[in-house]
């Protein structure tokens, strides 16, 4: 994809019309982002009436097909939900399985359909075995994708990656899992995520396709039989390193090396939600975690909280800034992790979230990682929405700089992130300005998003939750859209300086 940069003095005179269909576009996403926020308050479990009258009647007037269909929606959605599909689930037993010359601890998980999952299926019944598809499923939400980008699209129902979206856990009521060789998808997932005491068998019958370089990593077989390797004996980096509950599993912890992280937290009068997000962080027990907070000297309380935890934290900041972006940057100033990310004071991160992207880094060297973010409210336990970006799992990809600029059809729209589920190295932070920018108040990570994919940020999508963003009165954006001008001028900057905008 070339991207030309001009300068005024060449512009064309195709650059009256450009700017027309950019004020279409953003026009265009100024009403779908409205509708979608309308949406989103009828649906809330707990509406004010007033409030709900005003919204639908508004909702019929502009919209009024859109308005019936949500309407009949909301009807039908309680029924829906209880018959919502359960994660997949498996009783752990003692069993021992024979399976031609293998001993296999049930209950077994199949991944893919492969000549191994045929037979399992023809002797071994019941409970003792579960068959998922092989890595997100082939299922795409655009029927092509556009040259050079990767196409967008959830995971499919029945899927290993959404079996872990559902229930992190799901691969603990296992005793064997069984793998195409040649899957290097679902053993990307598999790798750092398997448990002492569990079998993993790869099926090596797969002619068309040789066995993932990942297998190698796994060492000898302990057991063979006919098209088949049995593993017991883990190499570290393939167990999981948390336990049920995201909390580190201190021995086994210990025998890696972990990349250090710097964690960035802006707060300015959150003291109602302030030490809950801190401890979301130090709570995770990463052994080489960088901790910075910066407060822009608040003034309702949140000095003496943060004042309890100063010796917990590497660097605390509480003085007067210009905003959140300059609060970031002098936070990132101070970082010196490999890998970055920010947290603001009302968000949380989820619970063993910095061991799932020290694992991803590391395995992947890519330049982004993300995951999924809970949208909640007041309490962590209050999911709004459960969101996950739209890119590929568990491959490496361009970052689409693209689809990101389709600011209607792919941002508005939750295809790409939401702040709290992104991590990045420093070395595209640098590649791209090292730093936000002070005069954007609503959309300063969109635009870091766009400039690291202008510096070809590569990423990678894991299927783990990594933190919470929390839904409330105060935050910045509560009603409407008053975030529309930062995006209009953002959609004109990019205009001017693209010839041809991918």
């Amino acid at each position: 994809m070339a991207i030309e940069i001009i300068h005024p003095e060449d512009e064309m005179d195709g650059g009256a019309e450009l700017e027309s269909l950019r004020n279409q576009v953003v026009a265009q996403a100024r009403e779908l982002a409205t509708l979608r926020w309308e949406m989103s308050v009828l649906a809330r479990k707990h509406p004010i009436s007033g409030q709900a009258t005003r919204v639908k009647s508004s909702l019929l007037k502009r919209f009024p097909r859109q308005a019936a269909r949500i309407l009949q929606l909301r009807r039908i959605l309680p029924r829906l939900a209880k018959a919502k599909p359960q994660p997949v689930q498996a009783r752990r037993g003692a069993e021992v399985i024979a399976f031609g010359g293998l001993s296999l601890a049930g209950p077994v998980l199949s991944i893919g359909d492969t000549s191994v999952a045929r037979r399992l299926k023809g002797e071994i019944a019941g409970a003792e075995l579960v068959t998922v598809t092989g890595g997100a499923g082939v299922g795409r939400s655009l029927p092509v994708a556009p040259a050079n980008e990767p196409t967008l699209r959830p995971p499919e129902e029945g899927s290993f990656v959404k079996a872990l979206i559902d229930d992190p856990n799901m691969l603990r009521q296992f005793g064997t899992i069984v793998v195409d060789a040649a899957d290097d998808l679902s053993l990307g997932v598999l790798r750092g995520r398997l448990s002492s005491g569990q079998t993993l068998v790869l099926d090596v019958m797969t002619p068309a396709s040789p066995a993932s370089p990942l297998a190698s990593e796994l060492g000898d077989p302990q057991a063979r039989e006919s098209s088949l390797r049995s593993y017991s004996n883990f190499p570290a980096a393939w167990l999981d390193p948390i336990d049920r509950s995201g909390r580190p599993v201190v021995s086994l912890v210990s025998q890696l090396d972990w990349p250090k992280i710097s964690v960035v937290m802006v707060s300015f009068n959150q003291a109602a939600f302030l030490e809950e997000g801190l401890k979301s962080v130090l709570d995770q027990g990463y052994p080489n975690l960088e901790f910075i907070v910066v407060d822009g000297n608040s003034t309702d309380g949140s000095r003496d909280i943060l004042e309890r935890y100063r010796d917990r934290v590497d660097h605390l900041v509480i003085e007067p800034d210009k905003g959140q972006s300059d609060g970031l940057n002098k936070g990132f100033a101070r970082a010196t992790g490999d890998i970055l990310t920010w947290v603001n004071s009302d968000d949380l991160l989820e619970p063993g979230a910095l061991f799932r992207v020290a694992q991803a880094f590391t395995f992947s060297g890519v330049d982004i990682v993300a995951g999924g973010c809970r949208q909640i409210g007041l309490s962590r336990n209050t999911i709004i929405v459960d969101h996950h970006n739209r890119l590929p799992f568990g491959i490496q990809v361009p970052l689409p700089l693209g689809l990101l600029l389709e600011m209607d059809r792919f941002w508005l729209t939750g295809s790409f992130f939401y702040q709290p589920e992104v991590f990045f190295s420093r070395d595209i932070w640098k590649r791209s300005g090292g730093k936000l920018r002070t005069d954007l108040y609503y959309v300063l990570d969109y635009d870091l998003w766009v400039r690291m994919a202008a510096a070809g940020a590569n990423v990678i999508h894991i299927p783990d939750f990594l933190a919470c963003s929390r839904t409330h009165e105060q935050q910045k954006t509560t009603v409407g859209m008053p975030n529309m001008p930062e995006i209009k001028r953002l959609l004109q900057e990019y205009s001017s300086r693209l010839r041809d905008p991918p």
